[in-house]
Protein backbone atom coordinates (compact mmCIF):
# COMPACT_ATOMS: atom_id res chain seq x y z
CA UNK A 1 0.00 0.00 0.00
CA UNK A 2 2.81 2.57 0.62
CA UNK A 3 4.20 1.64 -2.65
CA UNK A 4 1.42 2.30 -4.26
CA UNK A 5 0.58 5.74 -2.08
CA UNK A 6 4.39 7.30 -3.11
CA UNK A 7 3.77 6.33 -6.30
CA UNK A 8 0.11 7.89 -7.00
CA UNK A 9 1.28 10.87 -4.95
CA UNK A 10 4.36 11.23 -7.63
CA UNK A 11 1.97 11.18 -10.61
CA UNK A 12 -0.54 13.48 -9.03
CA UNK A 13 -0.52 15.96 -11.68
CA UNK A 14 -0.57 13.44 -14.80
CA UNK A 15 -3.03 10.81 -13.49
CA UNK A 16 -5.34 14.07 -12.94
CA UNK A 17 -4.87 15.11 -16.45
CA UNK A 18 -5.73 12.02 -17.71
CA UNK A 19 -8.96 10.84 -15.65
CA UNK A 20 -10.05 14.53 -16.58
CA UNK A 21 -10.31 12.77 -20.23
CA UNK A 22 -11.75 9.83 -19.22
CA UNK A 23 -14.95 9.04 -20.42
CA UNK A 24 -17.81 7.54 -17.90
CA UNK A 25 -18.09 3.84 -18.01
CA UNK A 26 -21.37 2.40 -18.67
CA UNK A 27 -20.95 -0.08 -16.07
CA UNK A 28 -21.51 2.90 -13.56
CA UNK A 29 -24.34 4.43 -15.40
CA UNK A 30 -25.88 0.79 -14.97
CA UNK A 31 -24.47 0.68 -11.12
CA UNK A 32 -26.14 4.06 -10.18
CA UNK A 33 -29.32 3.08 -11.99
CA UNK A 34 -29.84 -0.06 -9.52
CA UNK A 35 -28.92 2.19 -6.52
CA UNK A 36 -32.31 3.86 -4.39
CA UNK A 37 -33.27 7.51 -4.79
CA UNK A 38 -31.20 10.12 -2.92
CA UNK A 39 -29.02 6.92 -1.58
CA UNK A 40 -25.93 6.82 -0.28
CA UNK A 41 -22.87 5.58 -1.72
CA UNK A 42 -18.84 4.84 -0.92
CA UNK A 43 -16.75 5.09 -3.67
CA UNK A 44 -13.38 3.19 -2.50
CA UNK A 45 -10.28 5.03 -3.51
CA UNK A 46 -11.62 7.59 -5.27
CA UNK A 47 -8.49 9.61 -6.30
CA UNK A 48 -9.11 12.77 -7.85
CA UNK A 49 -12.74 12.64 -7.63
CA UNK A 50 -13.55 12.31 -11.51
CA UNK A 51 -15.23 10.98 -12.92
CA UNK A 52 -16.71 8.45 -10.71
CA UNK A 53 -17.40 10.37 -7.31
CA UNK A 54 -18.61 13.87 -9.33
CA UNK A 55 -20.86 11.88 -11.57
CA UNK A 56 -22.36 10.25 -8.75
CA UNK A 57 -22.76 13.40 -6.50
CA UNK A 58 -24.80 14.96 -9.47
CA UNK A 59 -26.80 11.55 -9.59
CA UNK A 60 -28.51 12.67 -6.81
CA UNK A 61 -26.60 10.58 -4.23
CA UNK A 62 -25.41 11.31 -0.72
CA UNK A 63 -21.06 10.24 -1.61
CA UNK A 64 -18.85 9.55 0.49
CA UNK A 65 -15.18 8.82 -0.71
CA UNK A 66 -12.33 7.35 0.55
CA UNK A 67 -8.51 7.73 -0.70
CA UNK A 68 -4.83 6.46 0.92
CA UNK A 69 -3.09 9.30 -1.56
CA UNK A 70 -2.87 13.05 -0.19
CA UNK A 71 -2.17 15.15 -3.73
CA UNK A 72 -5.23 13.08 -5.27
CA UNK A 73 -7.66 13.67 -2.33
CA UNK A 74 -6.66 17.52 -2.38
CA UNK A 75 -7.69 17.50 -6.25
CA UNK A 76 -10.91 15.67 -4.90
CA UNK A 77 -11.70 18.33 -2.40
CA UNK A 78 -11.11 21.29 -4.41
CA UNK A 79 -13.79 20.24 -6.91
CA UNK A 80 -16.08 21.15 -4.36
CA UNK A 81 -18.07 18.03 -5.20
CA UNK A 82 -21.33 18.55 -3.96
CA UNK A 83 -23.54 16.01 -1.52
CA UNK A 84 -19.75 14.70 -0.81
CA UNK A 85 -17.46 13.80 2.46
CA UNK A 86 -13.46 12.85 1.35
CA UNK A 87 -11.50 10.88 3.88
CA UNK A 88 -8.51 10.43 3.43
CA UNK A 89 -7.81 6.51 4.78
CA UNK A 90 -7.24 3.52 4.36
CA UNK A 91 -9.32 1.30 3.31
CA UNK A 92 -8.80 -1.26 6.34
CA UNK A 93 -8.77 1.48 8.70
CA UNK A 94 -11.96 2.97 7.66
CA UNK A 95 -14.77 2.68 10.10
CA UNK A 96 -18.17 4.91 8.61
CA UNK A 97 -20.57 6.31 10.36
CA UNK A 98 -23.24 4.76 7.79
CA UNK A 99 -24.56 2.13 5.79
CA UNK A 100 -24.37 2.36 2.36
CA UNK A 101 -27.01 1.44 -0.34
CA UNK A 102 -24.43 1.26 -3.54
CA UNK A 103 -20.28 0.47 -2.89
CA UNK A 104 -18.43 1.07 -5.71
CA UNK A 105 -14.34 0.05 -5.71
CA UNK A 106 -12.84 1.05 -9.26
CA UNK A 107 -9.29 -0.39 -9.84
CA UNK A 108 -8.30 0.10 -6.16
CA UNK A 109 -8.89 -3.74 -4.75
CA UNK A 110 -6.19 -5.09 -6.86
CA UNK A 111 -4.09 -2.40 -5.04
CA UNK A 112 -4.74 -4.17 -1.58
CA UNK A 113 -1.89 -6.48 -0.25
CA UNK A 114 -2.79 -10.08 -1.21
CA UNK A 115 -2.72 -11.34 2.77
CA UNK A 116 -5.92 -8.88 3.38
CA UNK A 117 -7.38 -9.91 -0.12
CA UNK A 118 -9.99 -12.20 1.93
CA UNK A 119 -10.74 -10.05 4.59
CA UNK A 120 -12.76 -6.98 1.80
CA UNK A 121 -15.83 -8.60 1.49
CA UNK A 122 -16.65 -9.41 4.39
CA UNK A 123 -15.53 -5.25 5.48
CA UNK A 124 -17.88 -4.18 2.97
CA UNK A 125 -20.70 -6.24 4.01
CA UNK A 126 -20.78 -4.95 6.89
CA UNK A 127 -21.04 -1.19 5.71
CA UNK A 128 -24.02 -1.94 3.12
CA UNK A 129 -27.81 -1.90 3.49
CA UNK A 130 -30.01 -4.68 2.62
CA UNK A 131 -29.95 -5.22 -1.07
CA UNK A 132 -27.09 -2.73 -2.36
CA UNK A 133 -25.05 -3.31 -4.64
CA UNK A 134 -21.54 -3.62 -4.62
CA UNK A 135 -19.20 -3.31 -8.25
CA UNK A 136 -15.73 -3.55 -8.40
CA UNK A 137 -13.04 -4.14 -11.25
CA UNK A 138 -10.78 -7.33 -9.73
CA UNK A 139 -7.95 -9.54 -11.57
CA UNK A 140 -8.71 -12.60 -12.91
CA UNK A 141 -5.34 -14.45 -12.22
CA UNK A 142 -4.38 -15.06 -8.45
CA UNK A 143 -0.96 -13.87 -7.39
CA UNK A 144 1.42 -10.28 -7.00
CA UNK A 145 2.62 -8.22 -9.64
CA UNK A 146 3.82 -5.24 -10.16
CA UNK A 147 3.26 -2.38 -12.80
CA UNK A 148 4.13 0.46 -14.10
CA UNK A 149 2.19 4.31 -14.85
CA UNK A 150 4.03 7.98 -16.05
CA UNK A 151 7.25 5.84 -14.84
CA UNK A 152 6.31 5.00 -11.16
CA UNK A 153 6.09 1.19 -10.29
CA UNK A 154 2.55 0.05 -8.81
CA UNK A 155 2.02 -3.07 -6.77
CA UNK A 156 -1.32 -5.34 -7.80
CA UNK A 157 -2.81 -8.32 -6.43
CA UNK A 158 -5.63 -10.69 -6.49
CA UNK A 159 -7.34 -14.06 -5.63
CA UNK A 160 -8.54 -16.60 -8.24
CA UNK A 161 -12.00 -15.62 -9.52
CA UNK A 162 -13.85 -18.40 -7.51
CA UNK A 163 -12.30 -17.82 -4.66
CA UNK A 164 -13.81 -13.79 -4.91
CA UNK A 165 -17.26 -15.86 -5.85
CA UNK A 166 -16.85 -17.99 -2.36
CA UNK A 167 -16.05 -14.86 -0.48
CA UNK A 168 -19.11 -13.07 -1.70
CA UNK A 169 -21.30 -15.27 -0.66
CA UNK A 170 -20.13 -16.55 2.37
CA UNK A 171 -20.12 -12.53 3.02
CA UNK A 172 -24.20 -12.38 2.53
CA UNK A 173 -23.85 -11.25 -1.65
CA UNK A 174 -25.29 -13.06 -4.83
CA UNK A 175 -23.31 -12.23 -8.09
CA UNK A 176 -26.05 -10.02 -10.28
CA UNK A 177 -23.23 -9.94 -13.10
CA UNK A 178 -19.66 -11.37 -13.58
CA UNK A 179 -17.43 -10.22 -17.14
CA UNK A 180 -14.22 -11.34 -17.70
CA UNK A 181 -11.73 -9.27 -20.41
CA UNK A 182 -14.16 -6.30 -20.33
CA UNK A 183 -13.73 -4.08 -23.05
CA UNK A 184 -15.61 -0.44 -23.63
CA UNK A 185 -14.34 1.88 -25.61
CA UNK A 186 -10.80 2.69 -24.56
CA UNK A 187 -11.17 0.60 -21.23
CA UNK A 188 -10.11 -2.80 -20.81
CA UNK A 189 -10.51 -4.38 -17.11
CA UNK A 190 -9.59 -8.64 -16.84
CA UNK A 191 -13.00 -8.71 -14.54
CA UNK A 192 -15.62 -6.84 -13.24
CA UNK A 193 -18.29 -7.87 -10.75
CA UNK A 194 -21.49 -6.76 -9.92
CA UNK A 195 -22.59 -8.08 -6.41
CA UNK A 196 -25.91 -7.50 -4.51
CA UNK A 197 -26.51 -7.85 -0.53
CA UNK A 198 -29.01 -10.59 0.41
CA UNK A 199 -28.54 -10.86 3.44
Amino acid sequence: MLQNKLSYNKIADQWAESRNRSPLSQLLVDFAARIKPLGTVLDIGCGTGYPITTFLAESGFTVTGIDITEHLLQKAIERNIPNTTLYLCDFFDFEPSERYDGIIAFDSFFHFPKDKQAEIYSRVANWMNLGGYLLFTHGNKEGETSGEMFGEVFYYSCLNTQNVYELLFDSGFEIVLSLENYTEKEMERDLVILARKIK
